[in-house]
């Protein structure tokens, strides 16, 4: 599938948590207010359950901007309800404003929703939680049918820096998934950009050298004797794509002071370029 079919399905598929029905929205709406206090208002409040899904939208994006507690209370409450789509996105997003450890129960049943949407932003929120249970659910996400999902989980991997989630990337990264490769190469300390390197022959040359080529120019990666050795592992890639790397990382990193890594980069550069690389 490629991804403009993905995204077109984000917006095609129906929702799998059912809206609220009428009943359970006026029950909601006459317990909600007397939670809220006065910080949070009453009509945004009433309008989160209601009926109609654009102002319901809008009413959680002013409630994930308030600090109140009610408000987030009443936010929690109507991802347990259920929301639409539509709603249930900037509900998310507001409830992560705020995060709280019960948040996690309520994203990660939206982190399974039929719409790739919601999955998306459950997921990416989900990273965000120091949690197990939250941290799972990303890896399993890396395993989703829809592409711009592994690709969101894959991000959320590399920003909650979930060492569960490496095996897994690396698996997408041999069948040629740019957002696997991105996502170890925001990840790799050392050891990891070792393991990656170990991966030539069992990944595409093109995605190894993406991956590596991130590392170098990192420039929280270090030291620069780790920097020579992911050089080296790049200057094995028997591809044009490992010379775009290095000279990327020429580009893009500082002449001085003299970085050993730089000049062996610059080397293999000029021998694969017939000496025409600088």
């Amino acid at each position: 599938m490629n991804k403009a079919t993905a995204v077109a399905l984000s917006f095609g598929l129906a929702m799998s948590i059912a809206a609220p029905t009428e009943a359970a929205a006026q029950a909601a709406q006459k317990v909600a207010p007397k939670k809220a206090g006065k910080a949070v208002a009453a009509a945004d409040l009433s309008a989160l359950v209601g009926t109609d899904v654009e102002g319901a939208a809008r009413a959680a994006e002013a409630l994930g901007q308030s600090a109140a507690p009610a408000a987030h209370e009443a936010l929690l409450d109507a991802l347990a309800m259920g929301l639409p789509a539509a709603v249930a996105v900037p509900a998310i997003l507001g409830v992560a404003k705020h995060p709280a450890p019960p948040d996690v129960v309520a994203l990660v049943r939206y982190a399974n929703h039929l719409n790739p949407t919601v999955r998306n932003t459950a997921i990416t929120v989900l990273a965000a939680y120091p949690d197990p249970t939250a941290h799972q659910v990303v890896v399993d996400r890396l395993g989703d049918q829809v592409a711009v999902v592994r690709a969101s989980a894959a991000a959320a991997a590399a920003k909650g820096k979930i060492k569960k989630a490496v095996a897994p990337l690396l698996v997408l990264m041999s069948r040629g998934e740019e957002p696997a490769a991105r996502a170890l190469a925001a990840m790799a300390d050392v050891e990891l950009a070792a393991r990656i390197a170990d991966q030539l022959g069992k990944v595409p040359a093109e995605m190894l050298s993406l991956c590596l080529g991130a590392i170098l120019v990192r420039a929280d990666f270090g030291p620069d004797t780790a920097r020579v050795e992911v050089v080296r592992a790049i200057g094995k890639i028997d591809d044009k794509s490992a010379v775009t790397a290095l000279q990327d990382y020429l580009a893009n990193s500082p002449k001085t002071p003299v970085r050993p890594s730089r000049t062996e980069a610059q080397m293999i550069v000029d021998a694969r370029l017939g000496g025409g690389g600088k």
